[in-house]
């Protein structure tokens, strides 16, 4: 009889197939929940061979992490993000009863809880995601607010068309392929009502600044080499930090038919930059273990490294960049 024993650490999913044990095998489970190591591999033994564990492709084409450190800076993200502006652009509508709401990739679930708080005790507000582990229980959610599995980027259901009146979507950067985002806007425009509104949030790339102190002049700068390699996944693909697109979805809206189109552009103030790093140098540990690592571990280690150098420096050198707000209608007819 083979022994397996598998150790995960802080991995948050696993293939169904690779732990439901054969007929003929003993398996143990170790799990540790617990920051993964540069040095540690995820491997499972069967005897004398070693198997790497796969992803599945669901679970690849998400590069961030979908623990409980990504669930923290999801939320803080959501936060620093509304710091000085809002919930909801205030040029749409949201006083109307039986208003219905959806968000698409919804993450944790932070805007769907605190638009809630918002809207009339009517409103119906939907969250729709491929994955909804990171959300609260369903039970534990506003009375009016329901979370559903749906790819935004698949076929929509027949009974989800022509029922919102309003569609939001925020940070859904890495999910635009080619710097086009005309097949993601085409699909959610289904969602809407004529008379409907859609809000589209987006961090402004093509703003990025080095922001030094006084102490920090002569500081390295590590900010925009960590960037490139985010950006680009170590140089395996075209650098997504400098698409255009979200400086075009004004032209995007117009172009499938959205009228009474507005953006709405908001820099970081001084004060948050240091909380808006600490974000951004989470997101890039996440990627730096989920996608650099497997292109190359010590592709994956030289970003760590970056990342590290970065913090060391944080109260000399941080990095701004915009946030933006593009809204649009549907007409009537």
């Amino acid at each position: 009889m083979n022994t397996c024993t598998l150790t995960s650490i802080g991995i948050g999913l696993l293939r169904r197939d690779l732990l439901a044990p054969a007929a003929d095998k003993s398996v143990s489970f170790i799990i540790y929940v617990y920051p993964i190591t540069s040095e540690t591999t995820l491997s499972i033994e069967l005897s004398h061979s070693t198997h790497k564990v796969p992803m599945t492709d669901s679970n690849e084409a998400y590069i961030l992490g979908r623990n409980y450190s990504a669930n923290a800076r999801l939320n803080l993200q959501y936060f620093l993000w509304k710091d000085g502006g809002f919930t909801l652009h205030p040029r749409i509508p949201a006083t109307a009863e039986n208003l219905r709401v959806a968000e698409i990739g919804v993450g944790t679930g932070i805007w769907l809880v605190d638009l809630a708080r918002y809207l009339p005790p009517s409103a119906q507000i939907d969250g729709f995601d491929i994955d909804l582990t990171q959300c609260p229980p369903a039970e534990w959610l506003p009375s009016n607010v329901k979370v559903h599995n749906l790819d935004c980027l698949a076929p929509l259901p027949e009974h989800l068309l022509e029922q919102y009146d309003i569609v939001h979507i925020q940070l859904f950067h890495l999910a635009v392929h080619n710097n086009d985002p005309a097949p993601i806007i085409q699909n959610l425009l289904k969602l809407l009502k004529p008379g409907g509104w859609i809000s589209w949030g987006e961090i402004n790339y093509s703003n990025f600044k080095i922001v030094r102190t006084e102490d920090g002049n002569d500081t390295e700068d590590s900010l925009t080499p960590l960037l490139e390699m985010i950006g680009t996944l170590g140089g395996t693909r075209p650098n997504w930090t400098t698409d255009d697109w979200p400086l075009r979805l004004p032209e995007f809206f117009e172009r499938n038919g959205l009228v009474n189109i507005e953006a709405d552009d908001r820099p970081f103030p001084l004060e948050l930059l240091p909380f808006q790093l600490d974000t951004a140098l989470m997101a890039s540990e996440e990627i730096s273990y989920k996608a650099l690592d497997r292109v190359r571990k010590s592709l994956g280690d030289e970003c760590r490294a970056l990342i590290l150098k970065v913090f060391q420096n944080r109260q000399k050198l941080a990095y701004t960049v915009g946030r933006r707000t593009v809204i649009g209608q549907r007409p009537l007819n």
